[in-house]
């Protein structure tokens, strides 16, 4: 018995001595929000588009795993002698994983992920992204 207290003393000081030297030791927690936040190179929070890139292809909506993404007719534009439907995407970043799928796939560069990555909000309908319907083409 009295072995057994020993030993339990013995690791109840090593445990006392450990968390003296690490309470001496500088914090490895970075001082966010006080300081600006540091990102890894790879790093992916919010999605954005640049509405000047976007063509309506609608590759991004097919490609994107968590069906963020939503083609939304903006109205027929003459081509040659036909007219056909132009389609904006419209992003649900409420549901949106950051895979970051939409962003490989797409061949005119509109769209990446940006560092943000402050999305905390009361109203989930503000994560809704309309910014590519107000496109110029």
């Amino acid at each position: 018995m009295s072995k057994e207290t020993g030993s339990s003393r013995k690791e109840i000081g090593g445990a006392m001595g450990e968390m003296f030297r690490i309470a001496m030791e500088r914090p490895i927690t970075k001082q966010y929000p006080f300081g600006p936040p540091e990102f890894a190179e790879r790093f992916r929070g919010k999605l954005d588009v640049d509405p000047v890139k976007c063509t309506g292809c609608g590759v991004c909506e097919v490609v994107c795993p968590a069906t963020v993404i939503r083609m939304v007719s903006t109205g027929k534009r003459k081509v040659g002698t036909r007219e056909i439907e132009t389609k904006r995407p419209i992003f649900d970043l409420y549901t949106c994983i950051s895979c970051g799928q939409c962003v490989d796939d797409c061949r005119f560069g509109a769209l990446e992920l940006t560092h943000e990555f402050e999305l905390a909000t009361v109203d989930k309908n503000s994560l809704i992204m309309d910014k590519a319907l107000k496109s110029v083409r």
